[in-house]
């Protein structure tokens, strides 16, 4: 019999950008009047605005690794505008969801980096603990409701006209899942330094 002790707990985490505070507040004033319109709370209206590149699990032991080795990758990376153009949608299983979207330019300038962090990430950590949002990396985007009718859909299109932001991204997060709260939070901020020469990579597999 399996040692019950033994089995670790795994939680749930996510690499993403989150916008500075003033996008932020307008994201959160979008989810707000669309929560007042339609009556009654939706996928995402709670969640502080982000977008997600990344998924994975680790117990307490293995995240320490697994954010040394985030750190080492984003720390070469060089901070990076990010802007948006208006709103976006579409259909996963039985509802739709709602967001705004960044540029050509700018969700290109996401995947590119997304893919350099897949890509430079050790094999076996890799292996082991990530778990690929199937779509999150694809299509950048920054949710506003998720979970959505299309009713819901095309009301949240004709209560926003338009929505025309930008900033500088000089900082991936790492968020957990709290399951208290149903919602995911922020607990590691991993700065872009642009270092020409990021950290030697650690052997994280050592016996």
């Amino acid at each position: 019999m399996a040692d019950i002790a033994s089995l670790k707990k795994m939680d749930q985490y996510s690499l993403a950008i989150m916008p500075g505070a003033p996008i932020a507040e307008m994201v959160k004033d979008l989810k707000l009047l669309l929560r007042a319109e339609i009556g009654k709370s939706y996928g995402s209206a709670n969640a502080d605005a982000h977008i997600s590149l990344d998924g994975f699990e680790a117990d307490d032991d293995n995240y320490p690794y697994i954010l040394a080795e985030y750190r080492r990758i984003v720390s070469g990376m060089t901070p990076f505008t990010i802007a948006f153009s208006g709103f976006g949608d579409f259909d996963k299983g039985n509802y739709s969801a709602f967001y705004v979207r960044p540029t050509d330019e700018s969700s290109t300038s996401i995947r590119e980096r997304t893919e350099e962090v897949m890509k430079s990430f050790d094999k076996k950590l890799k292996k082991q603990f990530i778990r690929k949002w199937a779509d999150e990396s694809k299509n950048p985007h920054m949710s506003i409701g998720r979970r959505l009718t299309r009713e819901w859909v095309a009301l949240a299109y004709s209560l926003f006209p338009g929505f025309e932001e930008s900033f500088l991204c000089d900082a991936f997060v790492i968020r957990k899942f709290n399951e208290k709260r149903r919602q995911y939070e922020v607990v590691d901020m991993l700065p872009l330094k642009g270092n020409s020469a990021p950290p030697v990579q650690l052997d994280l597999f050592q016996p």
